[in-house]
């Protein structure tokens, strides 16, 4: 039995590890963003993720000219995801187009009252 257990945690552990190493990062077009975007199609793509009372990433960096999908996720709470500056304003889960058409810093923040620290909910997205 105890040989049995030893080799059901020895590839139990040979799985888990082989999958950590997996992941590739196939972002071709030059682009980056501190939320680790990629580029599809000509368009970065950032996931933002939504917790009490926060986003991650808090910053973003794109390129003038780039075409943004920016995905809302919320992970603790109901929140909400404005960027005034580029016409973006999501409820909820989901995800927006826009394109980052004026350089400079443009702030983000919780579009829905999510509690008590829902004014301290900001992050900036930078157009360099």
């Amino acid at each position: 039995m105890k040989k049995w257990m030893t080799l059901g945690l020895t590839l139990l552990l040979v799985f888990a590890l082989s999958a950590c190493g997996s992941k590739t990062n196939s972002n071709t077009s030059g682009n980056t963003s501190s939320s680790g975007g990629t580029s599809a199609g000509g368009t970065q793509e950032i996931k933002v993720t939504a917790t009490n009372f926060q986003f991650e990433p808090a910053e973003i960096k794109v390129k003038k000219g780039d075409k943004v999908k920016i995905t809302l996720e919320n992970k603790e709470g109901a929140h909400g995801l404005e960027i005034s500056d580029f016409n973006v304003n999501l409820q909820k889960d989901g995800s927006a187009e826009f394109t980052a058409d004026k350089a400079g810093e443009h702030e983000f923040h919780c579009s829905v009252m999510c509690g008590a620290g829902h004014d301290s909910m900001v992050g900036k997205i930078i157009v360099e």
